[in-house]
């Protein structure tokens, strides 16, 4: 089957209801027109043929009750309403007093075997009736509005076909203009051209708008992934190297003799490869959880007591490190997989007791807001900017690259915390100000 663009069928589309309508509807209306315009003239006889019958009634009284032929013929003489017609006055008995025929008769009924009027009037008292006959159509100038009526009415017909057309080569242009550029938007990410290279202008079509505006989200979100791709390719390969770089050249320097293999030297390596050991196993936990293999063991359980002891645990922590710890907690009752969401707070306290400074302040609130669990983490820290807050759930993302190489971390946690909550149906959300301090808010649905 052959395919047609877009366009094509809109201006196909636009040319059959042109058609349909500018042919249909007036031809429609034109016979509505002159079937109201033929009733009108029948009644209008019919209305002058009853003032006729009561002049020929008073006629009839007058002269005592006879039909005298010439005063019929007075009455009955040609009118122009009369004109091109046969009108019969029929007496009580049947027989015919007098008929009018027009001079021209023979000639219209040969050129005119269409259909005949009739139309009949009873005289009052029962004297008679009269009969009018009509060929169709008749009369010069009803034929000529007819013919007028045609003929304007085939006019206004054609220019609103020529309209719609016009107007609907414009329409399809404008509604397939916005579907080829997508497809052409579409075609240029596929070959990995994701930059924006010119904004496309608002058509006013809603569905239309969302549409482009849509395709330029998408290349700009593949944009955005291909860029963490491509850091996260350099990030994976930098944790790699370094500690094998480091367990190698102690190795080597061991195996030479260049070193000695004391219990100091040979518990670097086992540091380095407990951190390479670690982060594989990150990574690994990181694609069961995406990869939706993971498996939850949940149970009903009071988030207060399930809270309370971790921070209790991480208090010794913070109070060595002059960091202030703080818990405000509420009875609280969630389904949650308690191993698993314990990972979740864990990296959550670490993260803020890594990145605030001594005499800061970290604070943990359990609340309920509806039909949530409300969990805030918040710390007074060196906080995170705006233009990085998008990308903290990333893989490998860190804000402070050179804090980081001190402070440690893989940056593949907060990726593990985001896939664990939401493995647990619930959201977390990240609000910071650079300078100023993080709050990590996670919310659960209650039960």
């Amino acid at each position: 089957m052959k395919s047609r663009s877009l366009r094509s069928h809109f201006l196909i589309l636009y040319v059959i209801l042109a058609v349909l309508s500018g042919i249909v509807v007036p031809l429609l209306c034109l016979k509505l027109s002159v079937d109201g315009f033929r009733n009108y003239q029948i009644q209008r006889r019919q209305a002058d043929l009853e003032n006729l019958g009561e002049s020929l009634a008073a006629l009839y009284d007058e002269e005592g009750g006879i039909w005298k032929r010439r005063r019929v013929m007075d009455i009955l003489r040609p009118s122009p309403q009369w004109v091109g017609m046969t009108i019969s006055l029929i007496d009580s008995e049947g027989r015919e007093v007098y008929t009018l025929r027009p001079m021209n008769i023979q000639h219209r009924q040969r050129q005119q075997e269409s259909e005949t009027e009739h139309i009949k009037i009873k005289l009052p008292r029962s004297i008679g009736r009269l009969e009018i006959e009509r060929r169709l159509p008749s009369g010069r100038y009803e034929t000529s509005f007819v013919d007028y009526l045609t003929r304007y009415t085939l006019t206004g017909a054609l220019v609103m076909i020529l309209f719609a057309c016009t107007v609907g080569y414009f329409v399809a242009g404008k509604l397939s203009r916005p579907v080829v550029r997508a497809i052409e938007r579409t075609k240029s990410i596929s070959r990995g051209d994701y930059d924006v290279h010119e904004e496309a202008k608002p058509v006013g079509i809603r569905e239309l708008d969302t549409l482009t505006r849509c395709v330029e989200d998408l290349g700009r979100s593949l944009d955005g992934q291909e860029k963490l791709r491509r850091r996260l390719m350099v990030d994976v390969a930098h944790e790699l190297r370094t500690p094998l770089t480091v367990t190698r050249t102690q190795i080597e320097a061991i195996a030479d003799g260049i070193l000695e293999p004391t219990p100091e030297r040979l518990a670097l390596c086992v540091n380095e490869m407990t951190r390479l050991a670690d982060l594989i196993g990150n990574v690994d936990a990181l694609s069961r959880i995406e990869g939706e293999t993971l498996r939850l063991n949940t149970e009903s359980t009071n988030m207060k007591d399930f809270l309370m002891p971790v921070t209790e645990s991480f208090s010794p922590v913070f109070s060595k490190s002059g960091i202030i710890l703080t818990a405000e907690l509420d009875d609280v009752n969630c389904e949650i997989d308690r191993e698993k969401f314990r990972h979740v707070i864990d990296n959550l306290l670490s993260n803020a007791l890594r990145y605030t400074d001594k005499g800061g302040t970290v604070s943990v609130r359990l609340f309920s807001e509806n039909d949530e669990a409300v969990i805030e983490v918040s710390d007074t820290g060196i906080g995170i900017s705006q233009e990085d807050l998008p990308n903290v759930f990333e893989r490998f993302w860190r804000a402070d690259e050179s804090r980081t190489r001190v402070t440690g971390g893989s940056g593949v946690g907060l990726a593990i915390v985001k896939a664990t909550v939401e493995a647990h149906g619930g959201k977390i959300s990240v609000t910071s100000r650079k300078g100023e301090g993080t709050c990590f808010t996670v919310r659960l649905k209650r039960v």
